[in-house]
Parts: structure tokens; sequence; C-alpha cells
């Protein structure tokens, strides 16, 4: 029998893999389970700051922005263009459903949006529609230097007093809009007065079609104005992108004589941008169930 050293032993038994009893309680990932924590929150309030998902999650900041680049970088999430709230993409729709499709159009109008304001400076707008109303999904407000309000992400504006209502309503399709106008018949706002100017409001929604853009000027709030154009494809329509001036600087047509095209290449790219899109999901959601 060959003679091992206590040194020897020690040495050996260091090397051997551990044996866990089966008893022993596995513990698992905090990183991991801190991870899904934050998509968790996110997914119930997408578009927080750092500031909402440490106090949702209790995890400290330091912790959540290591969270919030790693997953930034895998692709789950973005940072608005203001670089303050962080939103999910696309690719959690292969992890869970709480995407809509309003996320992956914000997703695709936050670039398209920045590279538009570089272009035209004053600060633009994507608008949805929403319950009788247009809000506010992104904007440039914080980016701009000509910004002369303060609207940010989630401000609601009437159908029939905003240019972004007013582009909506012209390039919507028939019978939507007949529902949209059905329905402002029975709200009371101060916004929605030309709802029982119906000849004036059908001569204004023929005109915008006719320019190609909605348009507000003269109206509160009379230092700016605004001209909108529709993000189309087909008959859908997803909203539209938006730019605000300074009243005593342009006119609507001053504004479009300036950046109707730029406008409306921002919309088409973001109209196609979301094709793309939710043709990938699709294709996706299939490839998981197939395999």
């Amino acid at each position: 029998m060959m003679w091992v050293s206590p040194n020897d032993r020690t040495r050996r038994n260091a090397l051997k893999p551990a044996r866990v009893a089966a008893t022993q309680k596995w513990n698992p990932m905090r990183a991991a389970l801190r991870t899904l924590t934050v998509l968790r929150a996110l997914n119930l309030r997408n578009g927080a700051t750092v500031g909402d998902l440490s106090e949702i999650t209790g995890i400290s900041r330091p912790a959540l922005y290591r969270i919030l680049e790693t997953l930034r970088e895998e692709g789950y999430i973005s940072i608005d263009i203001a670089r303050k709230h962080y939103c999910l993409t696309m690719l959690v729709r292969t992890l869970a459903e709480g995407f809509s499709e309003e996320d992956w159009v914000t997703q695709v109008a936050r670039p398209a949006l920045a590279q538009l304001q570089r272009k035209v400076v004053w600060p633009s707008d994507l608008g949805t529609f929403s319950n009788n109303a247009m809000w506010i999904r992104e904007t440039t407000r914080p980016l701009s230097p000509l910004t002369i309000d303060r609207g940010v992400a989630g401000t609601r504006f009437s159908m029939l007093s905003s240019a972004t209502g007013r582009a909506y309503l012209a390039f919507c399709r028939a019978d939507e809009r007949k529902q949209i106008l059905k329905n402002l018949e029975s709200l009371v706002e101060s916004g929605n007065g030309l709802i029982w100017r119906r000849q004036l409001l059908d001569a204004m929604l023929a005109d915008v079609r006719k320019k190609g853009y909605g348009y507000r000027w003269g109206e509160p709030p009379t230092e700016s104005g605004a001209i909108s154009v529709p993000i189309l494809h087909g008959e859908r329509i997803y909203g539209c992108v938006t730019m605000t001036f300074m009243s005593a600087t342009l006119t609507p047509e001053k504004a479009a004589k300036l950046h109707l095209q730029d406008l409306q290449a921002t919309a088409q790219s973001i109209a196609r941008g979301t094709q793309e899109l939710e043709v990938a999901v699709r294709r996706a959601a299939k490839s998981q169930k197939t395999s």
C-alpha cells in the first residue's frame, strides 16, 4: 500500500468534484432572478425610468444600470430619445405576451424621429390614436433647441383642434372616421367644437387630404403652429408624424414647403420598418411553435 502524505491527500481531495447532498437546497442565480424581475416590471410599466424601476423592484440603481445595459445590448430593451425611459422591444414577444403594436411603432419611430430632428431642427412627435384622442408616443422636444412647449410622451391632444388629430381623421379609413366622429358627438370637450360644424369640418378634412398634411395655426396655443403627416401602409394608418414650430416664424404653408418631404419620408420609413418588424415577430412565433 502506497503511503500518501497528509498534504498530498489534502490537495487531491481539493481537486475532486464537490458532491451536493440530495437534500441540500439549490440556490438560484441572483443575477438571473433580478433580470427577470426587471423584465416583469417593464412589462407592467413600459417606459419606466431607473428611479421607477428601483422603486418597483427594490434593486439598487447601480445594479439596475448593469442589468438594463445587458438587456439593451441583447436587444430586449431600448432607451428613448431623451435617454431617460426604458422600453421593451419586439424581441420580448418571443418571451411573453405584453408587447403591443404601438410599442413596435415606437421602437421604429424613435431613431427615425431622431434623424428627422437633425434635419428640420424643429421638434417632432409620433402621435397615435386611442380612446377618441391622439397621444404623443415619442417626441424630440428634449433634444430640439427650438422647443417652445413642453409636451412629453403621454400628452393627449383632441382630435379636431390638433394637427395630428386632423391628419389622422383625414387619412384613416372612412368607416373608422365615421365611428370616431360619432363618438366625439357624445363627448363634452372644448377642443372638439368643430363636430357641430360638420360642413366646415368636412371641408377642412378634404383640404388636409388635398395638401397631404394636417395643420394648426392661429388657434390655441397661438404661439405655436404644427403640420402633421400620416404613417400609412395601404389603408392602414399607424399614427402621425407632427412637427411643431413658432407661429411668428412660419405658417403651415411655409413649413410644408421647407420640411414636408422630410416628414413624409420619415413617415414612410416608420411604416416600412413597422411592417418588417411585424413579419419578423410572426416568423419568430411560428418558429417557436414548430420547434
